[in-house]
């Protein structure tokens, strides 16, 4: 019967103790929406039914990716092991839309292709959406509610957003970034012209 070499065995578990070392910490996805829970229904809408439709984010390309940043000065830190569940403008639109169609019960809000021209356009630019590492927190956007109607104003607006939170791990920053994202939304919502 033969035993493997003390050389061999010495190796093997050199081997094991490198495989393990270098296995990489879990990918943690993180969404910036959090799904609420409602009862199933559907609802028909009317001709007569004002349609909002908001465009895609647009925002700076270092932002828009599915890495977690946080700022140290001039410094940008990616998180090496938390992601965002898409990229960034997506989720920020998707967040927006959600929050605006909550708080707007007299119109339909989408951020989906239609078959027809929406009643309302609204167009977000993000200039500035940065956390830095001691927990505080700026969102800067414009954004401008244009009408299918031609003969009806175009209205625009500016929100300097600031907050303030704990980003000891991705899960903080994501939800600081969530809080100033809602607040967005609110500016946004409280900015339609109101329907006939």
């Amino acid at each position: 019967m033969m035993f493997p070499s003390r050389r061999t065995v010495l190796a093997l578990l050199g081997s094991c103790t490198l495989l393990a070392g270098c296995a990489s910490p879990q990918l943690h996805i993180y969404t910036l929406g959090i799904p609420v829970h409602t009862d199933t229904k559907s609802l028909q809408v009317s001709p007569q039914t004002t349609i909002v439709q908001i465009s895609r984010i647009i925002m700076p390309d270092y932002l828009d990716s599915q890495e977690i940043i946080t700022r140290q000065g001039e410094e940008i830190r990616r998180s090496p092991n938390s992601r965002w569940a898409s990229r960034l403008s997506l989720g920020i639109t998707d967040l927006i839309t959600n929050e605006v169609a909550a708080s707007q019960h007299d119109i339909l809000v989408t951020d989906q292709p239609l078959a027809q021209a929406a009643d309302i356009q609204i167009m977000v630019a993000i200039s500035e959406f940065d956390v830095d590492v001691s927990g505080h927190a700026i969102l800067n956007a414009h954004w401008a509610i244009v009408p299918h109607d031609r003969h009806k104003p175009m209205v625009r607006n500016i929100a300097h957003l600031a907050a303030n939170g704990p980003v000891r791990t991705d899960a903080d920053t994501a939800a600081l970034m969530r809080k100033l994202v809602i607040q967005l939304a609110e500016h946004i919502s409280r900015s339609i012209p109101a329907t006939p």
